[in-house]
């Protein structure tokens, strides 16, 4: 069934089985009801490691309802929620742009503030880390659409 706006008419009827005069007919038309399906998009997903931080920035869209609320996972952790750039949820669009502390590397002795670290990919130099960073975004029906980007930090 395609997005949108719907109404339900139910139509019955005995005349089928009575004569014209007798037959009885009723009819119901419902209240106004939504289908969306849809999940949102994720748009110009990017992640990069700047001053020990990762800053990350996205869209996201939908095509029929607002944009509920969105969420991120840095290396497999915890899903963190996210405030759109307007702090305020409530449009087909949403921009998101925010900065998080980068797990530290588990050789350097720092503390890690956000999740464990993943491991060391191979053809990565010492001390280098890949992170994996997910985004995932619902809108007002729950419809939800994840994307993910990989970055290498120092």
């Amino acid at each position: 069934m395609p997005d949108g706006g719907y109404t339900i008419k139910v139509v019955a009827s005995d005349a089928p089985s009575h004569s014209p005069e007798q037959a009885l007919t009723a009819e119901k038309e419902s209240a106004r009801f939504e289908v969306d399906t849809t999940p949102p998009q994720i748009q110009n997903l990017s992640a990069s490691v700047d001053g020990g931080q990762i800053h990350v920035s996205f869209r996201a869209a939908d095509s029929f309802s607002s944009i509920k609320h969105a969420e991120y996972s840095v290396d497999a952790g915890d899903w963190q929620f996210i405030e759109p750039v307007g702090q305020l949820s409530d449009s087909k669009t949403e921009a998101y742009d925010f900065r998080i502390s980068a797990p530290a590397d588990p050789e350097d002795g720092r503390a890690n503030t956000a999740t464990t670290a993943a491991p060391k990919s191979k053809g990565t130099r010492a001390g280098d880390l890949e992170h994996v960073v997910v985004v995932r975004v619902y809108d007002r029906y729950d419809n939800m659409s994840s994307a993910k980007t990989v970055i290498r930090g120092k």
